[in-house]
């Protein structure tokens, strides 16, 4: 158990001093640190919860108790970019190559990287001072630091007695000395202990105290120092862990981030000083001038730094240091720009690329923090160097304009071999020609001409390159592609000549594949295995493995070049889903006599069915295929996993889970056409076969439809006027009806639209009239109201009543008695209100178009009618029995649905709401002439649209993604899940109903089942 200030233990005794919000690098620094401590360094990265508290920076609000392999995305976005709504690997408009290399090696559950560029991000000074914040203590009294922290302080005062490191950590003033605590104890050797108690360390035990070297208050540390209680230290204000105690033991020279020595100082400013060591002045001043030449190699000079510079002339490698890390180590805490240069030397001849790219990119962010930008340049141009060799062209191009332009004729040539990467051949061709032109005398140039010409088999160019190369790398292999090439490559070629001469002997005919892998997989210069192993892939067929595809797949994607990531997608063999299948017995005898794993997943009225054979697949994988309808290939265990959709007559019918074994040749799945048909069949049901819901306004039962009824369930019995707002064609009138109905009223519902009568008319149809009344009023004659009486009069497009209208229903909302036009006598009426409208009418009110006493008066009681877009996930529920309304009124037979077809008519904006969607299911019964109802009868599913999303589909999506991730990590514990959400364990389960959410099939989704998983199948027709 840890204790620290960032837990809440104590105070810091002062602020971070660098950032101030979330996205900020430091702050991100101090974030990742604390999740480092608490478990990323073992590989075990906790979801915390941190509060922004200036000028302490990140706090965590409470103990973690959920950890994984890598870190939470949405943590890392927050960290990144300041909110979780930004992808966390999206990198940031100011991000340096460092930081970008840490971000998306955190994400991969790396933090070496990130705790690497503390020491970029930080000077020395900060990082002492950050000790003091980030520091923290375990029960044993050991301290615990990131490395970019522990670095500086010296191995043996890591553990001190207990309490020690704590009181060291908290007990400080802003000066960094230390405050007492406690009483005053006045038997202890005071004067001889205040002369002693300034620094944290006494390098030997003064004579006054040896009488007490057996005391509690004094610790004897590895090689001859003491150390005082800090306790006792406080009352004389020694200090305590800040930069002031720590620098005089903090390590010192580059490594630690220390100010360089003069002669070093002078060497990264590229210029000559008295101060280089003996014998070292002219291959120092030979690399401050980039000569060509050298002179001799000068002899090891013992200091780290020194040493290290001279393995770039050729040197040994320099012997392990004190804040250095071991040959080999991709990122370190260690300071020295130097080190990371020769490192990048080092990994490249060892033909690692990636370590090489790493070290260069702290290289460059080490002399760039030191103020050398001509070493920084030095730097940036061999990770662009290096960035082309493993096929990172995105992060070569970044680091070619940190180097700046290259001198001629290098810049002519790089160009050149990057056109040979980026485009197709002729052109590629075209740019080496000029480059052949314009730099005669360049061997690199003639080299680049010949290679192009043996990978595209023209040995004219060959020829033609070979007489000007001279002692080009590739001349001994350029010579025997002219040959027969029979022979097995010198065994003393370097790694890019043997993979050429291996992949020329397989085009041949005469080559071992195993040889050819081999080398291939030797080959440190990957962007030239990308470019061979497609070629050797595209020629032979035969060679195909999803192992290989995968590992030319990875080369691609970081090289971010389309055309080779079309030719490789070429490679992968693709369904043909119009191919007419052969009939087939039930799948589910099919599937058990397979011998991959297959799986097959499709959702049916937001729930999720699962068929399969052989072993589960992995976590979320059949979820996510159902949504998404196809998965790209990826490695799981022996197997390569790909998913493809189930296509049939036009519809989307679900998607298929193939496995293969990963060394498997790589063959056309058959298995789409196979099963397509037969799951078509399964799921193809009649509307007429849905049992027919009790009352007018169908729904499912979710929201926001479930309140409303609710609503309506509560008002009907009552006698309180009732508004129903809503848009055009939500159905505003079968709600009237259907509060008439709950109402047990015994009187008639009468239906009124106030839109469709002029003002006089409007009168008289509402109020009636009497005979003589007006001219052609030849009879007494009762209104709606009268004739509503007992009953509901329901009042459509209430807005658009004149006032004078408005005047008199108020009245006889008030009085309940109305006056027939042309009548002196009252008569008293029994009726209910219900008024409806699309306008809105507390902006009419404002406005003064409708009186507000009227307003009040109408909206007793007041029901919102959702529009049909926010109900897109009834769908697969309205659908069906709205087809079987639609074809009584079309007076058709009622026809099957083609699977799909909700889910496509869900994605439509349908601006006319129930009303559109009933008439274009009309239409299209009409159409279909008794057949199945697909999507081609529908003219509307052509028509191009615009996607739709609305704020409550946004949001109800975020939520039901947020309670199923939720439910995931917690093994599908609700009382866990509902305690992390903050809900109580009924309201969760309130909420998974109101979102679709089924909590039986998403745990047996989570939990492989039997070898087939037939329980859902009994649910469908």
């Amino acid at each position: 158990m840890l204790r620290a200030p960032w837990l809440g233990h104590w105070k810091a005794p002062w602020g971070l001093e660098r950032g101030r919000r979330w996205g900020d690098s430091a702050w991100a620094l101090a974030a990742i640190a604390q999740a480092w401590l608490l478990g990323g360094r073992e590989g075990r990265w906790p979801q915390v919860e941190q509060e922004a508290r200036r000028p302490f920076g990140p706090q965590l609000s409470s103990q973690p108790t959920v950890f994984g392999p890598r870190p939470d995305p949405a943590w890392v976005a927050r960290l990144r970019h300041g909110s979780p709504a930004v992808p966390a690997s999206q990198r940031g408009v100011r991000e340096g190559e460092l930081q970008a290399w840490a971000w998306e090696a955190l994400l991969e559950g790396d933090g070496v990287p990130w705790m690497a560029a503390g020491s970029v991000l930080l000077d020395r000074s900060q990082r002492l001072r950050w000790i003091a914040l980030l520091g923290a203590v375990d029960a044993k009294g050991t301290l615990h630091l990131p490395p970019f922290l522990e670095i500086l302080v010296p191995p043996a005062l890591h553990r001190l007695p207990p309490h020690w490191w704590a009181f060291l950590l908290r007990s400080q003033d802003a000066g960094g000395r230390l405050l007492p605590e406690g009483a005053l104890d006045a038997d202890l050797p005071w004067s001889t202990l205040q002369a002693h108690a300034e620094s944290l360390v006494l390098e030997v035990l003064p004579e006054g105290l040896k009488p007490h070297r057996e005391a509690p208050w004094l610790a004897a540390l590895p090689g001859g120092r003491w150390m005082l209680d800090p306790r006792l230290r406080a009352w004389a204000r020694g200090f305590g862990a800040s930069p002031a105690g720590l620098e005089a033991l903090a390590l010192g020279g580059l490594a630690g981030g220390a100010v360089p020595e003069p002669a070093l100082a002078a060497l990264l400013r590229l210029q000559s000083s008295p101060a280089f060591p003996d014998g070292w002045t002219p291959s120092l001043e030979a690399d401050i001038r980039e000569d060509l030449q050298r002179p001799g190699l000068p002899p090891p000079s013992g200091h780290p730094t020194w040493d290290r510079v001279r393995m770039r002339w050729g040197g040994e490698a320099a012997p392990t240091a004190p804040g250095y890390p071991d040959w080999g180590a991709g990122a370190h805490p260690c300071a020295d720009p130097f080190h990371w240069m020769a490192e990048g030397l080092r990994a490249d001849q060892a033909c690692d690329p990636e370590t090489s790219l790493r070290a260069f990119t702290l290289a460059h962010a080490h002399f760039t923090r030191l103020g050398a930008p001509g070493w920084a340049e030095r730097a940036a141009s061999n990770a662009a160097v290096l960035a082309l060799k493993w096929a990172d062209l995105p992060a070569h191009a970044r680091w070619s304009v940190l180097r700046g332009p290259l001198p001629q004729p290098w810049r002519d040539l790089e160009e050149a071999q990057l056109a040979e990467v980026n485009l197709e051949p002729d052109a590629a061709l075209a740019r080496i020609r000029r480059l052949v032109e314009a730099h005669p005398g360049l061997p690199g140039a003639w080299g680049l001409l010949a290679s192009h010409g043996a990978d595209r088999e023209r040995w004219d160019l060959v020829r033609e390159g070979l007489a000007g190369a001279g002692d080009h790398p590739y001349t001994r292999f350029l010579r025997a592609v002219l040959g027969p090439l029979t022979e097995e490559p010198p065994h003393d070629a370097d790694p890019e000549t043997r993979l050429s001469w291996e992949t020329h002997r397989l085009f041949r005919g005469g080559g071992d594949p195993g040889a050819f892998w081999a080398a291939w997989w030797a080959c440190p210069t990957q962007i030239m295995c990308l470019e061979l192993g497609l070629q050797v892939l595209e020629r032979r067929p035969d060679l195909r493995r999803a192992s290989s595809l995968l590992a030319l797949q990875g080369i691609a994607d970081r090289a971010a070049s389309p055309r080779h990531q079309r030719r490789l997608a070429a490679l992968w063999p693709q369904p043909d889903a119009v191919a007419d299948p052969a009939p087939l017995h039930l799948v589910k005898d099919w599937l058990a006599r397979l011998t991959t794993p297959t799986w097959i997943a499709w959702e049916d009225e937001g729930r999720l069915h699962t068929l399969g054979a052989g072993e589960a697949p992995p976590e979320g994988a059949l979820s996510r295929l159902a949504q998404d309808g196809t998965l790209a290939p990826f490695a799981q265990g022996p197997w390569v996993w790909c998913g493809h959709p189930l296509i049939w007559e036009g519809c989307p019918v679900g998607a298929v889970l193939l496995a293969r074994p990963a060394e498997a040749v790589p063959t056309p799945p058959l298995e789409p056409l196979l099963i397509s048909p037969w799951l078509a069949r399964i799921r193809a049901r009649r509307p007429a076969e849905v049992a027919v819901e009790p009352g007018l306004l169908l729904t499912d039962g979710s929201e926001p439809m479930a309140s409303l009824l609710r609503e309506l369930d509560r008002v009907a019995t009552s006698e309180l006027p009732v508004l129903i707002l809503g848009p055009t064609g939500s159905g505003k009138e079968l709600a009237a009806r259907e509060l008439h109905q709950r109402s047990g009223r015994s009187g008639p519902l009468v239906a009124v639209n106030c839109s469709a009568f002029a003002e006089g008319l409007l009168e008289s149809e509402l109020f009636g009239h009497t005979k003589g009344a007006f001219t052609g009023a030849d009879r007494d004659r009762r209104g709606a109201i009268e004739a509503a009486r007992g009953g509901t009069l329901f009042l459509d497009e209430v807005a658009d009543l004149s006032p004078r209208l408005q005047s008199l229903l108020l009245r006889v909302l008030q009085e309940r008695e109305i006056r027939r036009v042309g009548s002196d006598h009252a008569v008293k009426v029994d009726v209910r209100f219900a008024a409806a409208t699309h306008r809105p009418m507390e902006d009419l009110a404002a406005a003064g178009a409708f009186r507000r006493d009227l307003l009040f008066r109408l909206q007793g009681a007041v029901l919102r009618l959702p529009s049909l877009s926010a109900r897109r996930h009834e769908f697969p529920f309205l659908v069906p029995r709205l087809v079987v309304r639609a074809a009584a009124s079309a007076k058709r037979p009622v026809p099957a649905l083609a699977p799909g077809l909700p889910e496509a008519l869900a994605r439509l904006p349908w601006p006319g709401n129930v009303r559109e969607l009933m008439h274009a299911l009309e239409r299209a019964i009409l159409r279909c002439e008794g057949g199945v109802l697909k999507p081609s009868h529908l003219p509307e599913l052509e028509a191009p649209m615009a996607q739709v999303r609305t704020w409550d589909d946004a949001t109800r999506a975020f939520q039901r993604r947020l309670l199923l991730e939720t439910l995931q990590a917690s093994g599908f514990r609700v009382a866990e899940a509902a305690q992390t959400l903050g809900l109580a364990r009924p309201a969760l389960y309130a909420v998974a109903k109101r979102l679709g959410v089924d909590l039986v099939a998403e745990r047996s989704e989570l939990t492989p089942g039997p070898a087939i998983r037939d329980s859902e199948i009994g649910r469908i027709g």
